[in-house]
């Protein structure tokens, strides 16, 4: 790899990627290394190793491709066309091509030049045509580096795909035999046999499109019947796993909505791991500016019980009755709650608002919080509201999702989530739910690569049929 300017080392997941990353950037003979990846898993995943690794911090500057990006593109507006206060809610249509015209002046050139030694791109599958022009152009004056694998390639958006694989073997110099060995499987307390039947099921899912899961496999196979409902069907296997109180264990759906009904089935017990930029917030932070103190109890209660087992039910009759005018006095169930949201109903202020919502997730036992990222974006929004009302909250909203996106994602024992939003994480065991709708090749390969001790499948056949296959 240090011996080609554009190199690219092709591998399966849990076979070496992240760890090949670390050594390149620890050697000697590398100089400092810009390292880039596509999400904040990813990140923290690289910040592990090269921790583990003793690799010194003045060795490497780490961060998202959008988030270098944006820094670059604000750091030179005149040049990137940058707008002021567009890192709360980017462009990213724009950011890309920002960047990339700082890039290609000489002022770039000379900064990028004297920063970094080269670039290490990991992940490499998942970049945009706007992203691979940007490392292009960088890999015009300072070594370019990439991992990555095509059966991972699961981004990708409709006015931006991924670049083709073709696009990316002839820009690089390509190593597609070096790393071939489940590394991740084999340590100690890991399930090395599930590690070599990956091996073989990616090959078969490279093959033929499809997976055939043999008697003997060394996961768990559940077979499915339309006796239960799905969400009883997910929520039974969920709870057949065998695994002790300190490992971890995920529930893989297609789409979030099913991640949500099953959270619920779970009692809230699973909370659902969720994206940073949730529209409903964005979109809360700018109607309660609009509405009086009834509305925006009522408001915020809705909110709160689309991500919150039990409460919506519990504070119904606190609500309608303030709504109609007869206050809390006669409720005695929940009293402290309604009595929070008489004030806030009488004085409609984010500091009112944050009071509720702080005495709402301090409630135990029969109230549980499965969606949980823009619930605790509201509150940081809510903290750093300064007026007495909602009128800078669509603003602090932002800025609150911005720190959440550098801080990375929350991570539970026990989770929900999409393949999108798993990719980079690593769980001990997990439970893949293959109906009622099926995911693509990349998906399935991304989701039964999630696990380092047991895999658990849930479908009506042995034979998973991807989507489009």
């Amino acid at each position: 790899m240090l011996g080609s300017r554009r190199s690219f080392a092709v591998a399966a997941a849990g076979c070496g990627k992240t760890e090949l990353l670390g050594q390149l950037v620890a050697d000697q003979r590398s100089g400092r290394q810009l390292v880039l990846t596509h999400t904040h898993a990813g990140v923290a995943a690289i910040k592990r190793r090269l921790a583990d690794m003793r690799v010194s911090h003045d060795k490497f500057h780490l961060d998202t491709i959008a988030g270098w990006c944006l820094r670059y593109g604000a750091a030179y507006p005149a040049i990137s066309g940058y707008r002021p206060g567009s890192e709360a809610d980017p462009d990213w249509t724009a950011t890309y091509p920002g960047a990339e015209k700082v890039c290609r002046t000489a002022l770039g050139r000379r900064v990028i030049s004297e920063s970094y030694g080269g670039v290490l791109v990991d992940e490499y599958q998942d970049c945009s045509l706007r992203q691979h022009t940007l490392v292009s152009a960088l890999a015009e004056y300072i070594p370019c580096r990439a991992v990555g694998d095509p059966l991972q390639t699961i981004f990708g958006f409709r006015d931006d795909p991924v670049v083709p694989w073709a696009t990316i073997t002839s820009s690089f110099d390509v190593v597609d035999d070096a790393l071939t060995e489940p590394w991740r499987w084999r340590r100690d307390g890991r399930n090395a046999a599930l590690g070599e039947w990956l091996v073989a099921a990616r090959d078969q899912l490279a093959a033929t499109g499809s997976l055939m899961i043999a008697d003997d496999a060394p996961i768990a196979w559940c077979s499915t019947s339309g006796a239960l409902h799905a969400s009883e069907a997910w929520a039974t296997a969920c709870r057949s796993v065998d695994f002790s109180a300190n490992e971890t264990v995920v529930a893989i759906l297609k789409r979030p909505n099913q991640c949500q009904d099953l959270a619920k089935r779970m009692g809230g017990r699973w909370p659902v791991v969720e994206r940073f930029d949730d529209p409903d917030l964005l979109q809360l932070g700018v109607t309660l500016g609009d509405k009086d103190g009834s509305a925006v109890i009522e408001t915020l209660v809705e909110f709160l019980s689309e991500r919150m087992t039990a409460m919506g039910t519990a504070l119904k009759t606190a609500v309608d009755s303030i709504k109609a005018g007869r206050g809390v006095s006669r409720i005695t169930k929940n009293r402290g709650h309604a009595d929070r949201l008489k004030v806030l109903a009488n004085a409609p202020t984010p500091a009112n608002a944050l009071a509720w919502l702080d005495g709402v997730l301090a409630h135990r036992d029969d109230w549980r919080l499965y969606r949980r990222e823009c619930v605790f974006q509201l509150r940081e929004a809510l903290r750093h509201c300064t007026g007495e009302t909602f009128a800078d909250l669509p603003a602090m909203v932002a800025e609150a999702r911005t720190r959440a996106r550098h801080r990375g994602r929350l991570t539970h024992r026990r989770t929900i989530g999409t393949p999108l939003l798993l990719k980079g994480l690593e769980f001990d065991h997990s439970v893949l739910l293959w109906e009622p709708d099926h995911l693509s090749v990349q998906e399935l390969y991304v989701a039964i690569t999630r696990a380092s001790k047991s895999l658990t499948i849930v479908s009506h056949s042995r034979t998973l049929i991807p989507e489009n296959a």
